[in-house]
């Protein structure tokens, strides 16, 4: 799906369908949900859920390998190869509404309530819509027994890319369960500038999660939220040490940066989303005006860093676009 939403959205269906089965959520496996009893009871059941692209595309594929529906609408902003890219893909209904993000959350939300076999698959939480995002975020934590069984030496940083937060506290969540709390890397959220709700409601400094206003844009459209979700805020203000924002014209060089790499390194096709944390780090280690910025994050020739590149060119026209236009190497 060239994007690791599959990764929450698979494991959360999946234990819905389960959970209405009267069935173990915690001893789940695949040969359990392929069982003709338990798939009659999928067939049954529509999954509803807002995203911009890529959780849209993860619930969408899910539902095929689960043998479920899904209904998705996207907001605005979104790009119709976006939208597309889910049609392909069997029992989904998509549409591109005329509303922003939370707002299209809230239609998909009543609309969901109208159907008795409606099950809101949504990874921002808010009161009385937890459990289900719980389980998205767990799912995410897989990809730290990835990445930690890849790395040799222990790392000192990890950068974190947040929209509602769902990732950032899986991975977060994943690395405290698996590590003594001396062992844990310095860890910081990054957000585009023009929407960083995580970073405004650190700045607020008042332990709550804060809204941001008005129409929200950014290329970095997986990222485009303006509310922290309930349960995901708390994982990330409890543990994250820094919080950071960048501009699109660097999260551009950084996802040219990946693409033509310095000679020996592997090239990485990393998405307007997907770069945001290494475009951070790279602008901050190679900009000679920003090492007040490297002194505040404990940045130095002896730090062993942890992005992750969270999707590919899932909009090939405009990585293209923006990859070309930003190369300089």
């Amino acid at each position: 799906m060239n994007s690791f939403k599959g990764a929450g959205g698979l494991y959360a269906m999946a234990c819905c369908i389960v959970e209405k089965a009267g069935l173990d959520v915690d001893k789940i496996t695949y040969d359990e949900m392929m069982k003709p009893e338990v798939k009659e009871i999928a067939k049954k059941i529509t999954f509803y859920t807002a995203m911009d692209g890529n959780h849209g595309r993860g619930i969408a594929w899910a539902a095929s390998k689960l043998g479920t529906h899904a209904v998705i609408k996207m907001p605005r902003s979104s790009k119709e190869i976006r939208a597309d890219h889910i049609r392909k893909i069997q029992n989904t209904e998509v549409e591109i509404t005329d509303k922003n993000y939370d707002n299209t959350v809230q239609e998909v939300k009543e609309l969901c309530e109208k159907d008795p076999n409606g099950i809101m698959i949504q990874d921002t939480a808010w009161d009385g819509h937890e459990k289900i995002p719980g389980w998205i975020v767990k799912g995410y934590s897989l990809i730290v027994d990835e990445f930690l069984h890849q790395m040799k030496e222990k790392s000192t940083h990890i950068f974190l890319q947040a929209g509602v937060g769902s990732l950032a506290a899986g991975i977060i969540l994943g690395l405290e369960e698996r590590m003594k709390p001396e062992e844990l890397p310095i860890i910081t959220i990054v957000e585009p500038e023009t929407v960083a709700c995580h970073y405004l409601s650190a700045q607020k400094a008042d332990g709550k999660r804060h809204h941001l206003e008005g129409l929200t844009k950014t290329m970095m459209a997986g990222l485009n939220c303006q509310t922290p979700s309930v349960t995901a805020w708390p994982v990330i203000r409890d543990s994250a040490k820094c919080y950071g924002t960048l501009s699109e014209d660097i999260d551009a060089q950084g996802m040219a940066r990946l693409v033509h790499p310095i000679a020996g390194d592997p090239k990485v096709i990393a998405g307007e989303s997907g770069a945001t944390d290494f475009a951070y780090v790279y602008e901050i280690l190679s900009n000679p005006d920003l090492e007040n910025y490297r002194k505040e994050l404990s940045l130095d020739e002896n730090s062993r860093i942890i992005v992750l590149s969270t999707e590919g060119d899932t909009d090939p026209d405009n990585y293209r676009e923006v990859v070309d236009e930003n190369n300089p190497f």
